[in-house]
């Protein structure tokens, strides 16, 4: 990020380097010309995920990736994800799997000036050409914000898509490694003692612009039995209106993460789960049933 006759607000640096093979004269296609299937070189790629873990990267993707042309005119496709330095696990993974360039983003002091003291470091990873259409083609079964994003461009670039013989894979699908991938995106996971209250205040909170699938995740996990608080259409000025959905009570929590958990990859959000489990588990005075082996 530079201005016109001023110093740059942003400095990025290259954290991981790759020897790109769409650089190279013959660089290997995503399917074989003979029978369509994925080549040996997309295989290999294929078999390092696991069908769990894909629907993570769905859900992490819908919630804080993007999914573009990155040239109209050639229908060149890109793939965003940013994430903040602390919380860059999916983002080292995930170019580890996919053979990926990361780079690191940091804020200057001129940037701290003019737009405040708040912006931290943020690891980009942007994946590009036949990678990009391979890991689209990976997640689209289990997109549910950009699905119709990612339809549009599987279609624009592939004939006869839409008439593939799985039909589910153009329905939504809602799983919890979906929901674990787009918390580590969206969801806010309170765990805080308040000392006025001489209490801990516990509590899962997602907030999204797109308000029709904030309101979809909120009814699926009704109907699996938690009781969801829906937060009221906030606006945001110019930007775009806003809406929270929020479970709080302590048993659906551990219910929820414990659930959660064995998907979830960012360290400090999988911390918050397991200390209000365990809170719950040997501290609470109402839920403990443990608590008091522990005092005797």
């Amino acid at each position: 990020m530079k201005r016109k006759n001023s110093k740059a607000l942003v400095i990025t640096t290259t954290v991981r380097e790759i020897n790109d093979p769409e650089k190279d004269k013959n660089p290997p296609p995503l399917f074989s010309k003979k029978d369509g299937h994925l080549t040996p070189f997309y295989r290999d790629m294929l078999a390092k995920f696991e069908p769990e873990e894909v629907q993570y990267y769905a859900g992490l993707v819908d919630g804080d990736g993007a999914i573009g042309w990155n040239s109209h005119r050639s229908k060149t496709i890109r793939i965003q994800i940013h994430l903040t330095e602390e919380a860059a696990e999916p983002i080292t993974q995930l170019a580890e799997k996919l053979d990926l360039k990361v780079s690191h983003s940091k804020f200057t002091k001129e940037y701290e000036k003019e737009r405040g003291p708040n912006g931290k470091p943020i690891i980009n990873l942007n994946i590009y050409k036949t990678k990009a259409w391979f890991f689209l083609f990976l997640i689209y079964p289990y997109l549910l914000e950009k699905k119709i994003k990612g339809k549009e461009m599987l279609t624009t670039k592939f004939k006869g898509f839409l008439e593939c013989h799985d039909r589910r894979m153009h329905q939504r699908q809602f799983s919890m490694p979906y929901l674990a991938g787009y918390s580590d995106a969206e969801a806010h996971y309170r765990y805080k003692y308040q000392k006025n209250q001489e209490s801990f205040a516990f509590g899962y909170h997602i907030t999204s612009t797109d308000i029709g699938h904030i309101d979809y995740l909120g009814e699926q996990l009704c109907r699996l039995g938690y009781k969801v608080n829906y937060g009221a259409i906030r606006k945001n000025g110019k930007h775009k209106s806003s809406k929270k959905i929020a479970i709080t009570n302590l048993p659906d929590l551990k219910k929820l993460y414990t659930k959660l958990l064995p998907f979830a990859k960012i360290k400090r959000k999988k911390r918050a789960m397991t200390m209000t489990r365990f809170y719950m588990d040997y501290l609470s005075p109402v839920y403990s049933k443990k608590e008091r082996n522990l005092i005797l």
